[in-house]
């Protein structure tokens, strides 16, 4: 009998509608003509949700867009294995990212913007949604930056909503979302960078051994904790273990870096809820953060090339 594929579940606090604009020749201060590339749903969890359907792992997206903006974020779903169910907030603008593209100096230029707060309702709102997805042996994932003016008692509580439900948590995120880390029990997994380590280490991460501490460190509240490390790879410390494993991907390959953690992430849930063990769940990950690299657009992966990338994945173990 196959194996049931369990809930899982990507939680976008912030997400954005990313837009890409081609201007030759750009200036700064002047009328400058410019082409359409691209417009799409982003952030985190709008990625890890998308990238887990391009697997073949169905997932279910929810969280907060602006008024007005839930059918559209529906719509650029069609035809793919994720369900939207998000809450669109009165009179809030869903924030719009813009990526300024010059191809004739090869420079890019990325403008952020920071969205719309939430307010105690809204969360309330989250918080009994995920009180019902978040049932024994889902996956709920934290990922991305939190809304503006979110504290970390705030993110912590709707972590505690489902771990007390017996789901498996999982959090990737930066800021105020890393201080919930230590305010949780039962989280199943963290995913920190290095920076971010460093971050709720309260210390630097500049060698392996620190890694290691400071990954060590969070085992008690955490059952797996991975660290990227970029070109280096990632380290997984496990009840079962500890790995690290590299791909060993020609620099010259790479394309573009930015959403690689996103594919990691969503490698790794979708060789774990399909029964793998974790070192095979972290080979699979990094090949598909490894896979996200040879693509222009960020967050985006093609199968063909995760199975390429995967004969080049080495894991060894950590003593």
């Amino acid at each position: 009998m196959a194996r049931k594929t369990p809930t899982i579940v990507a939680v976008a606090l912030n997400p954005s509608w990313d837009r890409t604009i081609e201007v030759p020749d750009l200036e700064i201060g002047r009328h400058v003509r410019g082409r359409l590339l691209s417009v799409h749903a982003a952030g985190k969890a709008v990625n890890v949700a998308r990238l887990l359907a391009s697997l073949g792992t169905p997932a279910i997206l929810t969280g907060f867009v602006g008024d007005g903006d839930r059918d559209r974020f529906a719509a650029s779903f069609a035809k793919t294995g994720v369900r939207v169910e998000m809450f669109e907030v009165a009179d809030a603008v869903t924030r719009e990212n813009v990526t300024l593209v010059d191809p004739a100096r090869s420079v890019d230029t990325h403008i952020r913007d920071a969205g719309f707060p939430l307010s105690g309702d809204d969360l309330e709102r989250l918080r009994k949604k995920l009180h019902i997805l978040a049932a024994k042996g889902a996956y709920v994932l934290f990922t991305g930056s939190l809304a503006p003016g979110m504290d970390a008692e705030a993110f912590a509580d709707l972590l505690r909503v489902c771990s007390e439900k017996g789901a498996r948590v999982a959090v990737d995120t930066s800021g105020p979302g890393l201080e919930a880390v230590g305010r949780v029990a039962d989280l199943w997994l963290v995913k920190p960078n290095r920076a971010e380590l460093a971050e709720i280490a309260g210390r630097p991460v500049d060698s392996d051994d620190a890694v290691r501490a400071a990954a060590q460190a969070l085992r008690d509240s955490v059952d797996e904790v991975v660290v990227t490390l970029g070109a280096d790879g990632a380290m997984l410390f496990a009840r079962a273990g500890a790995w690290r494993a590299r791909s060993h991907l020609d620099p010259e390959a790479v394309i573009n870096t930015v959403g690689a953690g996103d594919a990691f992430l969503a490698g790794y849930v979708h060789r774990h809820a399909a029964g793998a063990k974790p070192d095979e769940c972290l080979r699979h990950g990094v090949a598909c953060g490894t896979a996200a690299t040879l693509q222009l657009a960020a967050g985006r992966i093609n199968p063909h090339d995760v199975t390429t990338v995967l004969e080049k994945v080495e894991v060894t173990p950590l003593a």
